[in-house]
Parts: C-alpha cells; structure tokens; sequence
C-alpha cells in the first residue's frame, strides 16, 4: 500500500452536496462513488520480516489487519470509508491513524459475502453522513462490463429459470415504461457465474440499474446480478440471436 498517497474526492463531495440540497444528482454521485479512492481505517500488527520501500510497505507473515467500523442504534456494523484526511480527523484527530485505500467495489467485495459481519459502509460518518447498506452496495454493481482480450465468457439461458423475478420486472416495465426490451442470459465469466439482465432504455444506468435490482434482490436467492445496457459492447453479443422477455 501507499502510505504517501494523498487522497481526496471533491467531485464525490461536491455530489453529495448537490443531494443533500434537494437536487436530484445521482447519476453524478454514482458516477463518482465508482471512480472514488476512500481511506477505510484500520488496525494493523505488522509481522516481523514485513519492510518499507521507498514509502511503500510490503506486509509479510505475520500480518493481521482488522477494519474499523461504526456501529449504528441497532448496533449493526458499517465500514467507515472517508473522502480525505479532513473527513478522517472529524473521527480522530490521529495523524498516525492507520488507513487502507479502497475503492468502492473493495468495499462492496468485502461487505456482500454471506459471512460478512458488516451491514454496509458509510462516506464520511462524521460529515456528510451517506449511508450505503448491503442491499444497494449488493444491487449496485459498476455498470461498465468490461471484457478482457482471451477472457472466456459463456452466455447462454439460466437452467433454473427465475420465472417469479422475471414477472415482477414484466410488472415494473410496463408501470413505469423506462425499458423497451429486456433480456435475461445465465453469464459464466471465468469462475464468477450471475445472472445478465440486457436492458434496451434510453435512462442512465446509474439511475436504472439500482432500481432494477431492488427489484431483483428477493428472488436471487444468493446468485449475482450483473446488468448492461443493450446498445453496450457485451449487450449487444449477448443479445444477438435471443428473444426477449419483454416488449413495450
């Protein structure tokens, strides 16, 4: 890790500030969020044969790290992920504070297993205040799917049809009439396997695809949830030769 690395985020404060003046910026703050660095404090023991090398440590055996987190009136645990070091001081006022840098989707990575004892994260506990619980950081994937040159990816329709899921989005669709098709493939990407939900709209993934998979999350029954936009890269080959489930 980088213990010379400065960090800040103004674009993410700034969107968070434009939200909490009422104006509707989600798909700037979503946008931000995934492009974010945040300092998530710890508590690290370094093992003895661990060395630093031109600012930078190199851990070895030995090691244990423990994420600090902040307990909420049910006292269920959130992981604290800070935009800056200002943000960090309004906790401690520390300036030996030991802190990892992750992304969102470290964050999302660690608080989603089954066996995590963290019910979310939050931006700036002692600030702004943003909490993202399990459920928004399990339904809000990074929507770019990228794929890599030689990766191997297989498509193809899931086995156990998940018929009851596939009627709640049909109900949804024509409600709210922001989707013109939908497809739903069974995607095997290296050893990851989820769900792929091809969506052909003109709305904006970052303010699509969270509702969509609020939708979702009840009938997923522990398998991932990946979504892209039909005009996309892996949407349209995904899509080729495919029927869709929904028409408007």
């Amino acid at each position: 890790m980088d213990i010379n690395k400065p960090i800040t985020n103004p674009n993410l404060v700034n969107a968070i500030e434009e939200i909490k003046q009422g104006n509707k910026k989600e798909e700037l703050f979503w946008d931000e969020v995934f492009k974010a660095e945040f300092l998530c404090p710890i508590n690290m023991e370094i093992g003895k044969i661990s060395q630093k090398e031109n600012y930078k440590i190199v851990l070895g055996e030995g090691t244990s790290i423990t994420l600090l987190s902040i307990d909420n009136e049910q006292s269920e645990h959130f992981l604290m992920a800070f935009t800056d070091w200002e943000e960090l001081k309004k906790w401690k006022q520390n300036h030996d504070q030991q802190t990892l840098i992750l992304s969102y989707e470290d964050y999302q990575g660690i608080i989603i297993k089954n066996d995590s004892p963290y019910q979310g994260m939050v931006i700036n506990p002692y600030g702004q205040n943003i909490v993202l619980d399990r459920q928004m950081l399990t339904n809000t994937r990074k929507n770019e799917q990228i794929i890599q040159k030689g990766e191997s990816v297989m498509l193809g329709i899931p086995k156990e049809y998940p018929t009851d899921m596939v009627n709640k989005l049909k109900e949804y669709f024509v409600k709210m009439q922001n989707v013109d098709k939908a497809y739903l493939l069974w995607m095997v990407r290296g050893k990851e396997s989820s769900y792929l939900l091809v969506l052909d709209s003109k709305i904006s993934p970052q303010q699509l695809f969270p509702l969509i998979g609020q939708i979702c999350q009840p009938f997923l029954n522990g398998k991932l949830l990946d979504m892209v936009l039909a005009n996309s890269g892996l949407g349209k080959s995904a899509i080729e030769g495919q029927a869709p489930f929904f028409v408007r």
